[in-house]
């Protein structure tokens, strides 16, 4: 019969195997990944996260290294080596994201459920296509013609601020946080008519999303934002990082919750006029049949307001990130 001091012994061996197997081993030499070529593994803890996350020295990122390097399906290392792909194929992501979109499960992500909400970007199933039919009407054509002009207003305004850099001498012009506020101030007129005017000066709601969204980073908040989808207790622990994104995300919600009262509060009279995408989305629910639109309850309640609006931050930030990155490299 085993005593303690065996089984502790016999416990503590096996850990180290299972480790050992799970970062050495699997990933390696038994997965089904392990000859798609990719970068080699940086750390048996972060894999290639770090270079992923992290400015790098020749201002070059890593991505673009590996599909020049490895082609447009390259294998890098997640989290403890877990084998991940990385896509530049279009059929590929074609295929993954329209033709067969439902036969790909998103991994669950904690962080990300509690900054967006389980909206569009990350509801599946029944869920993303009741969400998805009710929201297209709000992307006709017609609709996305008469945001143009607030593009061209913000982006008018990003302009100047390149001439004055250029015009300050600055050898090198960090376009990164530019667009990332040129995005916010475009999402914010035409996802919901708020004016963030993040390019220009700030506000609390401005502030909150940049605190998530550009925070510092740090070995720790790495760390904490891999581990925490393992153990979701390390994001209650009360360090600056946890206590940041909690605060930003009680602004966001509160916000948000206020912006959508006022607009159902209008739409329940008949006045809501307004042209922006959660004004359109609103409407469009009132003529939708009783089985697919949105009970007045969810409507109305602080969650599902939060993850209306956040929901179109990020299909709007996809759509114009990609739109202005691709006018930039070409200039």
């Amino acid at each position: 019969m085993l005593d303690l001091t065996s089984l502790a012994n016999f416990l503590v061996l096996g850990v180290i195997g299972w480790i050992t197997y799970k970062i050495y081993i699997w990933p390696f030499y038994i997965s089904p990944l392990r000859k798609i070529p990719g970068p080699p593994s940086d750390s048996p803890f972060y894999g290639n996260i770090k270079a992923l996350i992290t400015e790098q020295p020749d201002n070059q990122e890593p991505q673009l290294q590996w599909v020049n390097k490895y082609g447009t399906i390259v294998k890098y290392n997640g989290l403890f080596n877990k084998p991940t792909l990385f896509i530049t194929d279009q059929k590929i992501i074609q295929e993954m994201t329209s033709s067969r979109t439902y036969d790909f499960i998103k991994p669950f992500r904690p962080g990300a459920l509690a900054f967006i909400g389980n909206g569009l970007v990350l509801a599946e199933g029944d869920d993303h296509k009741r969400q998805k039919k009710m929201m297209s009407p709000a992307f006709f054509h017609s609709n996305i013609k008469e945001m143009i002009p607030t593009f061209i207003h913000v982006t008018s305004t990003l302009k100047g601020l390149i001439e004055n850099e250029v015009k300050l001498g600055k050898p090198d012009i960090n376009f990164t946080p530019l667009i990332t506020k040129t995005t916010l101030d475009i999402i914010g007129l035409v996802g919901f008519s708020y004016e963030f005017n993040s390019l220009t000066s700030s506000n609390e709601l401005a502030e909150a999303y940049n605190s998530v969204l550009n925070r510092p980073i740090s070995t720790l908040r790495i760390t904490i934002t891999l581990l925490g989808s393992y153990i979701p207790i390390l994001r209650e622990l009360p360090i600056e990082a946890n206590k940041r994104f909690k605060n930003s995300c009680a602004i966001i919600t509160r916000v948000s919750k206020k912006l959508v009262e006022e607009k159902s509060k209008k739409a329940e009279n008949g006045e809501l006029k307004e042209k922006d995408l959660i004004s359109l989305l609103i409407n469009i629910n009132k003529t939708l049949p009783a089985e697919e639109k949105m009970t007045n309850e969810e409507l109305k309640s602080q969650v599902i307001k939060k993850k209306l609006i956040i929901t179109y931050f990020i299909y709007l930030f996809v759509y114009l990130f990609i739109s202005f990155s691709g006018e930039y490299f070409r200039l």
